[in-house]
């Protein structure tokens, strides 16, 4: 995966997950219940965290210095 891939997924899975805490995605999704809506927020978390783990951090520093 290249660099920008996973930090396109970090940033959409972050923002998943903030946008169902937050509570704006039920404009747009219907929950059945709480803990489906917990469960796509820790989807949401887990796939931006995958993104985090996958950038490759020295090549990132080498492209910025």
């Amino acid at each position: 995966m290249k660099n920008y891939q996973a930090i396109l997924t970090m940033l959409v899975g972050f923002v998943i997950t903030y946008i169902t805490m937050n509570g704006t995605i039920q404009n747009y999704i219907h929950f059945e219940g709480v803990a489906n809506e917990i469960g796509f927020a820790v989807c949401g978390l887990m796939f931006g965290l995958g993104g985090l783990v996958s950038i490759d951090y020295k090549k990132l520093l080498k492209g910025l210095l």
